[in-house]
């Protein structure tokens, strides 16, 4: 293995953070900082950086939402491994376990699962665009307070909505805000979910978009809200589409990968 392949940067806060980078010293891995730093053993980074013309980093370990928030909006060219209470992240034993696959001698890299993660634009028509890694809402600023939405697909068909709001989560988003809002569930590749927030009827739909989707506001009466992975970024003019789209796409290393399936086979039999 090459040394660049075993270049390995760890961002994020907590003891989790620093029982990787353990991890990935025992594994035989070379710890870089997020830019290109080497990282010393004190787990600091080194005045010395490497230059545009230095190895690459091979494996981005990204521990907590935030830190995998930067690695998707920032289209991190690594191989993201994401450590999280999340659907399609790591716990801190499995995150262990893949880095010695894949900064392994053996080929275990070869049982580890990886999937292409959408990196989000969200435009409202102002200058400058927002990215989004795990979902993005139009809202109601106040909770209860019924308005009306459009929904806009790319073959053309649009669906109208009343309810306090309507989220669009990426396959790692899916299983938060938007699954609270009956969203369903997606895996990497099969789209955007999307589902209206409190919906004024106790029938209605909830959708999987391809690669992107347009949210509008369709009453001027309430003042909507504009959230970007929880943060919120503005007023939603009425009538002035949101196009969320895919812009980009960043490797992931996922739990599911062959060996994982069969040791959960083997566990479920004994």
């Amino acid at each position: 293995m090459e040394a660049s392949e075993r270049r390995v940067a760890v961002v994020g806060d907590g003891e989790r953070t620093s029982d990787l980078r353990d991890a990935v010293r025992d594994a035989g891995g070379i710890l870089a900082g997020p830019a290109g730093a080497n990282v010393g053993a004190n787990g600091d980074a080194e005045a010395k950086t490497v230059g545009d013309d230095g190895p690459e980093t091979a494996l981005l370990v990204a521990v907590g939402d935030e830190a995998i928030r930067d690695a998707v909006v920032e289209s991190s060219d690594s191989t993201v491994v994401p450590v999280a209470e999340r659907r399609l992240a790591f716990d801190r034993d499995g995150a262990v376990d893949v880095l010695r696959r894949l900064l392994g001698e053996s080929g275990g890299a070869d049982a580890v699962r990886r999937v292409s993660h959408p990196v989000l634009a969200v435009d409202d028509g102002r200058e400058q665009s927002a990215r989004a890694a795990f979902d993005v809402a139009v809202v109601t600023d106040e909770p209860a307070r019924i308005s009306e939405f459009a929904v806009g697909f790319p073959r053309g068909w649009d669906e109208s909505v009343r309810a306090d709001g309507v989220v669009a989560a990426t396959p790692l988003g899916s299983d938060g805000y938007a699954n609270a809002a009956d969203a369903p569930l997606v895996e990497p590749g099969g789209g955007i979910s999307v589902a209206p927030i409190a919906p004024f009827s106790i029938r209605t739909d909830a959708w999987i978009a391809g690669d992107g989707v347009r949210l509008t506001v369709e009453r001027e009466s309430e003042p909507i809200g504009l959230v970007v992975d929880g943060e919120r970024r503005g007023t939603v003019e009425p009538h002035r589409p949101i196009e969320i789209e895919t812009v980009d796409r960043v490797a992931f290393a996922v739990p599911g990968g062959p060996r994982e399936r069969a040791d959960r086979k083997h566990s479920n039999n004994s």
